[in-house]
């Protein structure tokens, strides 16, 4: 068995544009499609032994159809290893996975022109190989590099035009994401999770006019005005493990789009310290996880989502005292989940 994440999945899906939200769908929004095609696949046993964890599942892909996914893509996908033989490589490689790095790297990447995926998991890619990928595959969509030990992100990223997924999720060492990510006016999706060292997000941010989905950590205090606040495309918001932040964003643009609002450990954060009365939400699940500074009572600012609001789930959150009197009037409220829960599953293994 082979165990995957709805989130990642589906991220994938939309980078290489195998959602289509126009051509059959009509006006149906993208986060209902992608749940539509997830749930489609499961009852055809695509996935097994899948887990409804709120705001994302985790499932199995049994061997058999991996098997066969790789058959029916064959020469499209390619392991890069020490011992890997490059000779017979294909020209038409497309996604490429670091298991480890090696003198026989740069031959390989010098064969391919094609690729449209690296991954690299738990890896050590040296710097250099990046900017040999950043640089000869322009047509990169998806760059997945969590825990790879990154300190620095090569600035020539911002050259990849049609990049839609970049994560650099538990990058701990990383302590600053150039600007030049500002430029990539086709990314989807943002994964800074678990980068604990990051000083701050990119001044420019607010310029990433496709990003729908975002998860950060960074040791700032605030968020920049014209920053994080202006991204008006954003569906899904994770903000997690601020040692320092003490306030959301005062801007209010972001949470136009916004379905989905996880905020987890951020011991200094104030959900009330902002001015979000009267503002129309359109969020259907928010997860608050051990906020301490959320003192007896839910924000009132919450009650704008009285109307779209279908998961909401609160733990380890020792002050608060009682539950809202307006909460009864939350209307496509589904599920409600209060309390310690010690077997939570860990955001980083399935919602990055």
């Amino acid at each position: 068995m082979i165990g995957f994440s709805s989130f990642q999945l589906i991220r994938y899906w939309l980078a290489h544009g195998i959602l289509d939200q126009s051509r059959v769908h009509g006006n149906m929004e993208l986060e209902d499609i992608r749940e539509l095609y997830f749930k489609d696949l499961w009852a055809r046993s695509f996935f097994q032994n899948v887990i409804d964890y709120d705001t994302f599942y985790i499932f199995d892909m049994h061997d058999l159809i991996h098997d066969l996914v790789q058959s029916v893509a064959q020469g499209e996908f390619f392991t890069v290893v020490k011992s890997a033989n490059t000779k017979d490589i294909s020209e038409n490689v497309r996604h490429l996975t670091f298991l480890e790095d090696g003198q026989n790297v740069s031959t390989t990447l010098q064969k391919l022109n094609k690729v449209r995926t690296i991954v690299a998991w738990q890896t050590e890619i040296d710097e250099s190989i990046m900017c040999t990928c950043f640089s000869r595959f322009k047509y990169l969509r998806v760059v997945c590099l969590p825990r790879c030990s990154l300190q620095v992100l090569s600035s020539s990223i911002g050259s990849l035009k049609h990049l839609r997924y970049l994560n650099l999720s538990m990058n701990k060492a990383i302590t600053k994401i150039p600007n030049a990510i500002c430029r990539l006016q086709s990314l989807q999706t943002l994964t800074l999770f678990g980068c604990e060292n990051l000083e701050e997000l990119p001044r420019d941010i607010s310029k990433l006019i496709s990003l729908k989905s975002l998860s950060l950590t960074t040791k700032q205090t605030s968020f920049t005005e014209n920053g994080m606040g202006g991204l008006k495309s954003l569906q899904l918001l994770i903000i997690f493990k601020f040692s320092n932040l003490t306030s959301l964003p005062h801007e209010t643009s972001y949470l136009a789009s916004l379905r989905t609002l996880w905020i987890e450990q951020c011991k200094q954060l104030d959900l009330g310290n902002v001015n979000y009365q009267g503002t129309l939400l359109r969020l259907q699940k928010l997860c608050i996880i051990n906020l301490p500074r959320m003192v007896v009572a839910l924000p009132e600012w919450f009650q704008g989502a009285a109307n779209t609001l279908q998961v909401l789930l609160i733990d380890t959150c020792e002050n608060l005292e009682a539950l809202p009197e307006w909460l009864a009037s939350f209307t496509s409220l589904k599920k409600l989940v209060i309390g310690v829960r010690t077997t939570f599953p860990n955001p980083r293994e399935g919602i990055v």
